[in-house]
């Protein structure tokens, strides 16, 4: 019995209503199937923990994207994909070069820390979060993430951190480097999404203005009979709702193969059968 076989027998309760949805609930379950697989795995090193955690939010990502999905919530739904197709190229870098793999990996969390702690600082100093945080909480936060980029295998990452960052004050750039540019040329997420084929910079531009909250004069919907003119209800279901199944379900089935191949090599069969025939539902679909 293939280890996907229950996948491909489960629909969700209305599937023959939302065959999309029902795709994207595959791809998302066989997701945490690989996710306790690569887990499970003896002997992960640090960057490997990074990696399996980017691979876990990619999953949470589309969970949350598929449940807005089902509630019709347009607007929610198309900022999350956002957020998902960002992590899905984060984990397409890091998998891109074998010998920059580690590195890779741990820049992202070393950049993580790094904002957690001017974080910090700037809530200690302005004390605008003294009824959530207390000054010892805070102090102690940043000691701990101190303490971690000072010992290896991230102290030679942060080492790269700080120069680029002394690069970027030198040229009256006050901000921190991005976490890919420390390993790799690009210096901005769009720069370092077109290195991909098969994914969809023009979508994620388009999806941006609705996380920006340019998007709301879409929401006003001309009747053609009477010409009149109406606010559309809070939840419908938008025209590019299957786009959204289609593009999410692609993004998690990408990260999908990316984990298979690394961390589960024996199940490599079995995924790309599951792959395939979620693929031909899918396209069938469209």
């Amino acid at each position: 019995m293939s280890l996907f076989d229950e996948i491909l027998n489960t629909d969700i309760e209305d599937w023959a209503e939302y065959p999309n949805l029902n795709t994207l609930s595959k791809a998302i379950l066989a997701g945490q199937k690989i996710l306790e697989l690569s887990a499970s795995k003896e002997n992960l090193e640090h960057h490997d923990v990074i990696i399996i955690s980017m691979y876990r939010k990619v999953l949470e990502q589309a969970d949350g994207l598929f449940i807005l999905l089902d509630h019709d919530s347009n607007s929610a739904a198309t900022s999350t994909i956002r957020t998902l197709y960002e992590t899905s190229i984060g984990m397409q870098f890091i998998f891109e070069n074998e010998d920059l793999l580690a590195n890779r990996a741990n820049s992202y969390y070393v950049s993580y820390m790094h904002e957690q702690i001017t974080w910090a600082k700037k809530a200690m100093k302005s004390g605008e979060l003294s009824t959530i945080y207390t000054v010892e909480e805070l102090k102690e936060k940043i000691t701990k993430f101190e303490a971690s980029l000072a010992k290896e295998p991230l102290k030679s990452v942060n080492n790269v951190w700080l120069r680029e960052k002394a690069k970027l004050e030198k040229k009256n750039k006050h901000f921190p480097p991005k976490w890919y540019s420390l390993y790799g040329s690009a210096t901005s997420f769009t720069q370092l999404a077109s290195k991909y084929k098969g994914t969809h910079p023009l979508l994620y531009s388009g999806y941006s203005l609705e996380s920006h909250g340019f998007t709301a004069l879409q929401n006003i919907v001309t009747d053609e009979e009477t010409n009149k003119q109406f606010l559309a209800p809070l939840r419908y279901r938008h025209s590019g709702y299957d786009t959204l199944c289609y593009l999410s379900r692609t993004i998690v089935s990408l990260c999908a193969s990316l984990m298979v191949n690394r961390y589960c090599p024996e199940i490599k069969h079995e995924f790309e059968e599951l792959f395939e025939t979620n693929r031909l539902e899918s396209e069938n679909l469209l």
